[in-house]
């Protein structure tokens, strides 16, 4: 059955659930942290921030479909679990800090409450089954629209109260800001709020509907698919290569394949019987879901080849999730689409197999099973003791600072292979490490002389412009050790006409200050272009990065500037101050 009764709370249930949310929050968030981490409780306190989170969150989702006691019998279910897979997560490091500065623990955690949430709320529903797909969406989409509609009232209600406190100081009246400053009351409000919205919008279902969101994600569908095509039919004569600079165009990729699979999943709609596609958006619907593998393609390969070329890292092990799950929903669709009849209902069988994948994924996320830090460590390891990657461009810090006790058990096992008189090359790295208080710091150590080689060689390799011109006394000893590496680096790539992917063009930025400024554009492979003037500031340089006065960014093809740079193609452009003028965009860097 795709929908049950609704049980309508009352706009006092669900505001002192807000409230009592809100106070929870503060208790958690604002009173407990400091004194339960110097107890040694820290572990026991992220239990507790996370079981609260889950079931205030999933609480306030269920009490307007359920019968209370069972919203929060249900949502303290999902709670326990998911707060033990966080806390078990965070034994991957020493401090709970840790565990909050990663990237990927949380995140997982957010996704298996979210993805959790409507399956709670169907199986527990009167009549309706766990895997009912009209149930699951119907329910998915309410909790969107829902939640949406009561954080936009919040945001509403809050600027109201700073409206009527300026309006109240204008006659000397400070009783909001009296109020405000009780530490507990910005929780209070923002709780009781939500809580009351909730319950207003849920009163409100019939206008407060999904099916107007559904209805305006469908017009999208052509649109998208024109953007789609147009993109791969460009690809080709663009050059696929300049697609896999980075996990940037990875991450493009994925979120257009997410957000089709979204626009597709709103044509399918909840069941056949409220199909309301036209011939257009029906083909675009099929037509899209055609396109779908071939974009999730691109990302996995995007992916892959960072792997290959940089190792591992929690970060690229999450894109590299995501896009097997993105490939998943391309072939998915992709099969559903080419039978005659019935594709929606293969579509929507297609939604309950892969949203259960990516909650497996995001709970095998915070177990031992997927371990991103101890796999990351273990193929940082295996690439030094492989030969693919030396001493020097291992990244020491991050193992020992950022990747927790997997990254520390590495770098040991890295100081058993140095102190056995493998590589004198490895133990100055980990001497450097060891004295480094910060990662600028380690970068300096650890480079030590060579810092001045490379000054030395970044002097013979960075072409200056214009001709015959050089760069200023003490320029390159001005620079930091990453902004050498960095435009070093580039200097060793070629941009698409074959000259280095580096230049200095010596240019009067500034009329009120006396000489030429320096200008450097710079991309090293799989990096986002470095573009910035150096302006002399007495026996130093200080760095300005551009405003776009004229034109778009570079950072889509910066190689063409450089291009144009070291054949001349630039003008200064007079105005109160010069800006540099090339290839069609106008560079200001102030005075």
């Amino acid at each position: 059955m795709a929908e049950a009764a609704e049980v309508r709370p009352g706009r006092w249930m669900l505001g002192g659930l807000g409230a009592l949310a809100g106070l929870a929050a503060w208790v958690l968030f604002g009173v407990l942290p400091q004194p339960m981490a110097a107890m040694g409780l820290a572990r026991l306190h992220l239990f507790l921030a996370a079981f609260a989170t889950a079931f205030f969150g999933a609480g306030l989702a269920m009490a307007g479909v359920l019968r209370p006691g069972r919203a929060l019998g249900a949502a303290a279910g999902l709670g326990l679990p998911l707060a033990g897979l966080l806390t078990w997560a965070s034994l991957r490091f020493d401090t709970v800090a840790a565990l909050l500065g990663d990237d990927v623990a949380v995140p997982a955690f957010a996704a298996l409450l979210v993805l959790a949430t409507p399956f709670a709320i169907t199986g527990l529903s009167p009549g309706a089954r766990w895997f009912d797909y009209a149930a699951l969406f119907t329910r998915a989409w309410q909790i969107v629209v829902r939640m949406a509609a009561a954080w936009l009232f919040v945001g509403l209600v809050w600027g109201i109260l700073f409206l009527s406190n300026a309006l109240f100081g204008l006659v000397g009246i400070g009783v909001i800001d009296w109020l405000l400053d009780v530490e507990a009351m910005p929780y209070l409000v923002t709780g009781l709020t939500l809580g009351v919205a909730l319950a207003v919008v849920g009163e409100r279902s019939d206008y407060v509907s999904p099916d107007l969101v559904l209805g305006l994600f469908r017009l999208l569908l052509p649109v998208v698919l024109a953007v789609v095509a147009v993109f791969l039919a460009a690809l080709p004569a663009r050059g696929i290569g300049q697609l896999f600079g980075g996990l940037s165009a990875a991450s493009i990729l994925m979120a257009m394949v997410f957000g089709a699979v979204t626009l597709i999943s709103s044509a399918a709609d909840a069941e056949d019987g409220r199909l309301r596609l036209g011939a257009v958006t029906g083909w675009s619907a099929r037509l899209l879901a055609l396109l779908l593998p071939f974009l999730a393609g691109l990302a996995g390969v995007a992916v892959a080849l960072r792997l290959r070329q940089y190792g591992a890292t929690p970060d690229r092990l999450l894109a590299a999730a995501l896009a097997v799950l993105a490939m998943g929903y391309g072939l998915g669709y992709a099969g559903a689409v080419l039978g005659a009849r019935g594709w929606t209902a293969r579509v929507r069988r297609v939604n309950v197999a892969m949203a259960l994948a990516a909650a497996a994924l995001a709970a095998a996320l915070l177990t031992p099973v997927f371990d991103p830090q101890r796999i990351s460590a273990a193929n940082q390891l295996a690439r030094y003791d492989s030969g693919r990657v030396a001493a020097d461009r291992l990244d020491l810090w991050t193992l020992g600072h950022d990747w927790g006790r997997a990254g520390r058990a590495a770098l040991d096992r890295l100081e058993e292979r140095a102190g056995a008189g493998g590589d004198p090359k490895l133990a100055e790295q980990l001497a450097a490490l060891d004295t480094a208080e910060t990662r600028a710091d380690f970068e300096v150590a650890r480079r030590g002389s060579d810092i001045a080689a490379d000054r030395a060689g970044l002097a013979r390799t960075l072409p200056v412009r214009p001709a015959g011109a050089a760069l200023p006394q003490g320029f390159l000893s001005s620079l930091r050790p990453w902004e050498l590496q960095q435009i070093a680096e580039a200097c060793k790539a070629r941009t698409p006409q074959g000259n280095p992917a580096c230049v200095a063009l010596l240019a009067d930025l500034s009329q009120d200050r006396p000489g030429d400024e320096i200008l450097i554009l710079a991309q090293s492979p799989g990096e986002g272009p470095l573009l910035r003037a150096y302006f002399a500031d007495g026996d130093s340089f200080s760095m300005r990065s551009p405003d776009y006065v004229g034109g778009d960014d570079l950072y889509r093809d910066a190689a063409a500037a450089i291009d144009a740079l070291l054949a001349g193609r630039y003008d200064l452009r007079p105005m109160r101050l010069n800006a540099v003028e090339v290839e069609g965009r106008t560079l200001f860097f102030g005075r």
